[in-house]
Order: C-alpha cells, then sequence, then structure tokens
C-alpha cells in the first residue's frame, strides 16, 4: 500500500538542529555534485530512503511506510536544501562550549581564534584549528573531520552575525584585502581605541569581545563623519 505521508526539512541554518549540523557537516565532506548533494540532504535530514525499483523510486519511511514523489515534489523540497550551498550560516546552533554570541569572551582571545582559523582554513593543518579553539577556552583532545566543519560553520555564522552587529567593523562590500599580518591589524585596532597610551593595550585586548568591537564602529562613524 502506497502512503502519503508529511516531509518536514529545515529551509535555512537557524533551523537546524546540532544533530542536523552534523549531518550537514558530514555530507559537505563527500564532495559530491550540487543535485546529488541536495538529494542526499533531503533524505539525510528527512529521515526518508529511495530505493530504485525498476523505472521508478520508491520511498521508504519509518521502516514500512512506503510512498512516491513526483519530481516537481522532489525537486521543491531539494530545493529547500539550497540554503546550505548558497546562504552564509549566520547564529547558528552552536557544536562547542564557547558562549554563542562571544558575549564573555575576552577581544584577544576572539581575535587570536579568529586569526587561527583563517590559517587553518588556508592550510587545513589541524594544530592552527586546535590552537583556535584554545584561544576561546575550548579544549579536546582530538577532533573529527565532521566536528571541524560543523565548528567552522558555526564559526561562520559568529562572524557574520558580528557582522551585522557591527557593519563599519566587517564591511561586507569589502572585497580589498589589506595585506596585513594579523599583528598588525591588531596594532592598528589598539591605535584607533588607546588614545596614543599603549600601556591600554592589555586592558583593550582583556575587554569583551562586543565593547571592543561597538567602540570600534563608533570610532569608525565618527571618522567617516569627519571625511564626509
Amino acid at each position: 500500500m502506497v502512503m502519503s505521508v508529511n516531509i518536514h526539512v529545515p529551509s535555512s541554518w537557524q533551523e537546524l538542529t546540532l544533530d542536523q549540523l552534523y549531518v550537514v557537516s558530514s555530507v559537505m565532506d563527500r564532495n559530491l555534485d550540487r543535485p546529488t548533494m541536495l538529494f542526499v540532504l533531503l533524505c539525510r535530514l528527512s529521515g526518508i530512503r529511495p530505493v530504485k525499483k525498476k523505472k521508478e523510486t520508491v520511498f521508504f519511511r519509518s521502516g514500512k511506510q512506503r510512498f512516491y514523489l513526483e519530481d516537481y515534489q522532489l525537486l521543491e523540497f531539494c530545493n529547500k536544501m539550497s540554503f546550505v550551498l548558497d546562504e552564509i550560516p549566520n547564529d547558528i546552533v552552536n557544536p562547542t562550549s564557547v558562549e554563542s554570541h562571544m558575549e564573555d569572551v575576552p577581544f584577544r582571545s576572539y581575535f587570536v581564534c579568529d586569526a587561527l582559523m583563517a590559517r587553518y582554513a588556508q592550510t587545513g593543518q589541524r594544530k592552527f584549528f586546535r590552537k583556535a579553539m584554545e584561544a576561546v577556552g575550548y579544549r579536546r583532545l582530538c577532533f573529527s573531520t565532521v566536528k571541524i566543519r560543523a565548528i567552522m560553520l558555526w564559526w561562520a555564522g559568529v562572524q557574520r552575525y558580528l557582522q551585522d552587529l557591527y557593519p563599519l567593523v566587517f564591511p561586507k562590500n569589502n572585497s580589498e584585502s589589506s595585506g596585513k599580518s594579523p599583528f598588525l591589524i591588531l596594532q592598528d585596532i589598539f591605535l584607533m581605541l588607546n588614545d596614543n597610551k599603549p600601556q591600554d593595550n592589555k586592558a583593550i585586548g582583556d575587554t569583551d569581545v562586543h565593547g571592543v568591537l561597538a567602540a570600534l564602529n563608533s570610532k569608525i562613524e565618527y571618522y567617516n563623519k569627519l571625511k564626509a
């Protein structure tokens, strides 16, 4: 007997549960083409299982629950998964013990973590990833590939979240790279905030992330008004 069923799938990064984030992470690691990846995500996240029978595909769920999907229905459900490939994560579920919005993290720790995450993305060397996590107080003996990718997705979401809060510090349309090292960028930040008192740099580094970013955003806004 063919049954009709309701298929529920997430349609945005924010809707993903932690388990679903790990599923997305594992599927993204399989180097699939776009249609295949969307189809696999649909099956994994909705709990359905396709079985090829002669010239048609039958789907199963919850053991013996059997049903068919028309091509347009399958395309519609797969398209709901397209956010994984087309959208940057923003404020998504957190796979670490670090505060999700960086509210209790010192600015220096955040800055070091971000620099090391970028280094890991460039080199693929896990030592940089481990040091990045240690910088914000998340220490583990080992990280699986799925766990690392999930954390990288979460970190991209943290960056987009901060970008929305402090748009002048993280301009979205700025495609130019300064070419400066993280050390020099950090020195520039200190110069903007220490009023030529380098002895205050430690206090700035120890201040929470949002306090420093809010001050930077305000400073940049002030300088922009002077230029105007």
